[in-house]
């Protein structure tokens, strides 16, 4: 039996082995980028084994050659998934096929200074291809300098975004200080110690070689926090403000997640500043730990439980002390300490704090007042309608989500 043109071709033909990523087509990663979520390590892999036009194909084609595609690449690479979580993964970027369209998002993107950058370009950060599967297939870049000479012996300054006078003090210091001796501050743009960071290192910048870079959990052509637009447009104009999530993408709990993971990465060193018992700022520490990164906290008062994440980092082995910038560029040249190992349960626990995975997804996709639709909820957390329906039941139970007249609501946390 001849199989369909496209779709059974013999294996020297239609599988390409990804030894050369920059010969994809940025209009078509910039749709991959659009279909699926930062992080996808199936669709990574199927990237890498058959090619990104070949996937974004065999996805719009609907046909069972799909399938079979992404269960060679997932055994391929060690992958261990199943026939329904393929399904489910090839469910979840169909979905999103009628907002796919390349030519616009680079057309609109060129127009706000932004670019896509493709692994191996020239300025693909060295420390992304240390993630394996779990480096991105392409950034959104919004900024005129080079992002892998900028970011070159970085140092990541992370923490809370309800620090305190004490701990802006000290991100500021840190952040001076370590432009100064020549070291790019790498954050999230996000309030306190992050907005605090980048802040003092631009001021303390005096050249374009130098100087601090974001990473978004969003879109970067909308800046999240709005409160921090104007700092992020100041960026972009001499750094860069990064990010792997499509134009338009709002700024949701697993993307920042997932952002923590490339803050990590392209960073010499993390330290974490100020943080609680339970902080994202931990999370990236604990990414530059498997990455065999150095990390470093910085101690604060025991009394408060805002430094209560830096002194369980200290604690367990996880994180040098430092208390100034000479301690963190004598860190940025150690061996990194282990991941960190969880501790006793300490502190007021949050409602987000035991969801899964697709639970997080699913309450940072609900709107507070306005219910929304399964399907539509479905859409915005870039999963399929039964693994909505199934996050949603666990939400409601722990009284997290509600089912209204008008549709689905997230209660408060």
């Amino acid at each position: 039996m001849t199989a369909p043109d496209n779709v059974h071709q013999p294996r020297d033909e239609m599988i390409d082995p990804r030894r050369n990523p920059m010969a994809d087509d940025p209009r078509v990663v910039a749709e991959l980028m659009r279909l699926s979520e930062p992080g996808d390590r199936l669709l990574s892999a199927a990237i890498r084994y058959a090619g990104a036009e070949a996937v974004r194909s065999l996805v719009e084609s609907r046909t069972g050659a799909a399938a079979q595609i992404l269960h060679e690449a997932a055994t391929e690479f060690g992958i261990v998934t199943g026939t329904d979580a393929i399904g489910r993964a090839l469910g979840r970027w169909q979905s999103r096929l009628p907002e796919a369209d390349g030519d616009r998002d680079l057309r609109i993107m060129g127009k706000l200074g932004a670019r896509l950058l493709l692994p191996e370009a020239a300025g693909w950060p060295d420390g992304l291809t240390e993630l394996g599967l779990d480096e991105p297939i392409g950034l959104w870049v919004r900024g005129p300098a080079d992002p892998a000479a900028v970011l070159s012996g970085s140092v990541a300054l992370v923490g809370s975004r309800a620090a305190d006078a004490y701990g802006l003090h000290v991100a500021k210091t840190l952040a001076w200080d370590l432009v100064s001796h020549g070291r790019t501050v790498v954050s999230g743009g996000a309030y306190g110690i992050d907005a605090a960071a980048h802040a003092a290192a631009f001021a303390a910048a005096e050249h374009a070689a130098v100087g601090t870079v974001a990473f978004m959990a969003g879109g970067v052509d909308r800046y999240y926090p709005r409160s921090n637009a104007e700092l992020m447009a100041q960026i972009a104009e001499r750094y860069v403000v990064i990010s792997e999530a499509a134009p338009g993408c709002t700024a949701m709990r697993h993307r920042f997640l997932m952002r923590n993971r490339l803050i990590a990465a392209v960073s010499a060193g993390t330290v974490v500043v100020q943080a609680g018992w339970r902080s994202g700022a931990i999370n990236t520490a604990n990414r530059a730990a498997e990455l065999m990164r150095p990390v470093g906290a910085v101690p604060g008062p025991v009394t408060t439980p805002d430094s209560a994440g830096c002194h369980r980092l200290i604690r367990e082995g996880a994180a040098t002390c430092v208390t100034s910038s000479d301690d963190v560029l004598e860190l940025v040249g150690s061996y990194a300490a282990g991941p960190a190992s969880p501790g006793p349960e300490q502190g007021r626990l949050r409602i987000t704090d035991d969801m899964s995975d697709d639970q997080l997804r699913v309450y940072g996709a609900l709107p507070p007042r306005r219910g929304a639709e399964v399907a539509a909820i479905a859409l915005r957390a870039g999963l399929d309608t039964a693994a909505t329906m199934a996050a949603l039941a666990g939400l409601e139970l722990a009284g997290a989500a509600s089912r209204q007249s008008h549709g689905w609501i997230k209660l408060a946390e």
